[in-house]
């Protein structure tokens, strides 16, 4: 009794004080659920062990005290099924209403029913029943062993009840979404978020970086088409080549840049994504081999190995050669011009590659994976314009995720609202938001110790 008291006490609190300390709260729920499992299953590991004995103490009773002990066990079943029926079906209580249904309804009965053979009843009665000891005041404690026959009994016929009752009673298990659908969501979601950050962060290359890691949380490598994704990409792909082409031969462009800058950046264009596969393997390692060609005669003519003695060398002959320096600035000059129209051409498939985007969302499409396809191949290419390989990724400030995350949860309100989407589906998607976020907060978390850590350590060693 003292233990139901405390059951019944703690869950009244935790229900009354939901929201408050809710990370203690998740951590109680959390050990709780692991303890009331491994109680449970001590519960029925003990009934498994104890059923030899049980066995051997109904057998020495004979079949007339085991007859007589099993017609206990079943009405003692059916005097709980009539009482659980009779409770449901009458109860009135606002929490039964909400879980139960209307009591005047017509599926009040049903849901009696069910809960009435629903369960397996006699677990704690038979931990109450081992508790009993085997002798009191010297002589054997009197009826243990019918007790302990008579618990298990009761499990036994609850759970063959169960067992056999709520398949037929219960209506087919169907499905309220399929995978196709889900993704169809999550995609169509991720894409509006993509769309939603882009248009606020200004650095290409964080940009760039958290558009993977927000596509990376696609999960349709099931249910995609993959042939018709590559028939879109070679599509897109061709669209986007021109685009740039027409903006590289545009009159604004060719007020602002000398012929000379729009044509060598028109020939690195054609050389790398024009011209087909095998031609563009072919020529870079004839360039590969001619530049190393070039490279390992000028150091061994010049005996310039390092990077300080190549500048030292450079900074003499500017001095000495007059023409050197200019052609040295004239280089420099279209070398930034050229850079400078690069940055133009990422800012124009950006721009395009986003309206593509937009427009698709519009449309109800969700297969946009070709899209993020030919991002990745202009963004590669502009990088090989930059010479711009960077060994390590840029680094998302973690900001911007909660931001992510924000607009996700309101792209999932926002079509709860309309009734686009059912509330089996929001629930997967907000499980699965709650989970990034929480892995992103504890992420954030640990670097801020180890920053704090590292921090300590530096005064400590500054200090001594």
């Amino acid at each position: 009794m003292a233990v139901v008291a405390a059951g019944i006490e703690h869950n009244w609190e935790a229900d009354r004080l939901r929201l408050t300390s809710t990370n203690v709260q998740l951590t109680s729920r959390t050990i709780w659920s692991i303890l009331s499992d491994i109680l449970n299953d001590f519960v029925f590991l003990i009934l498994g062990i104890s059923l030899p004995e049980v066995a051997r103490n109904v057998t020495q009773m004979g079949w007339r005290g085991a007859v007589a002990l099993l017609g206990v066990s079943v009405l003692i079943y059916v005097a709980m099924w009539i009482v659980r029926y009779a409770w449901v079906l009458r109860g009135d209580s606002p929490w039964i209403a909400a879980f139960f249904g209307d009591p005047k309804g017509d599926d009040r009965p049903f849901f009696a029913r069910l809960f009435a053979v629903s369960g397996i009843h006699g677990t704690v009665t038979l931990a109450m029943a081992f508790s009993l000891p085997n002798r009191i005041a010297g002589h054997a404690f009197p009826y243990r062993n019918e007790l302990i026959a008579i618990a298990t009994f009761v499990i036994l016929i609850s759970m063959v009840m169960s067992a056999i009752v709520l398949p037929r009673k219960l209506p087919q298990k169907t499905e309220a979404y399929t995978m196709a659908d889900l993704d169809h969501i999550r995609n169509k979601m991720v894409d509006y978020v993509i769309l939603q950050m882009r248009s606020q962060i200004e650095d290409h290359a964080v940009r760039e970086a958290l558009t993977d890691q927000l596509q990376s949380q696609k999960s349709n490598r099931l249910t995609v088409d993959r042939a018709q994704t590559t028939a879109n990409y070679t599509a897109l792909l061709s669209e986007t080549k021109e685009v740039v082409d027409n903006f590289l031969h545009c009159d604004d462009v060719n007020e602002r840049y000398s012929p000379e800058v729009v044509n060598l950046y028109d020939r690195i264009f054609q050389r790398v994504l024009v011209e087909s596969k095998r031609d563009h393997l072919g020529l870079r390692m004839k360039h590969t081999i001619k530049h190393w060609k070039k490279e390992l005669f000028w150091h061994t003519s010049h005996r310039v190995i390092t990077k300080k003695q190549r500048l030292r060398f450079h900074a003499a002959k500017m001095a000495d050669n007059p023409q050197y320096s200019e052609r040295v600035e004239t280089w420099q000059a279209t070398r930034d011009a050229l850079l400078a129209l690069n940055s133009e051409v990422m800012d124009t498939i950006d721009q395009y590659l986003d309206t593509v985007l937009t427009n698709r969302l519009k449309q109800k499409h969700s297969d946009n994976d070709f899209v993020y396809l030919v991002r990745r191949t202009m963004n590669h290419f502009c990088a090989h314009v930059k010479h711009d390989y960077q060994k390590s990724a840029a680094v998302v400030p973690d900001i911007l995720y909660v931001q992510a995350f924000q607009h996700e949860y309101d792209f999932v309100q926002q079509r709860i609202n309309a009734g686009y989407i059912n509330q089996s589906i929001a629930g997967v998607l907000y499980t699965e938001i709650n989970q990034a976020q929480l892995l992103q907060l504890q992420q954030f978390q640990g670097t801020e110790t180890r920053v704090a850590k590292a921090k300590a350590l530096l005064l400590g060693f500054v200090i001594n």
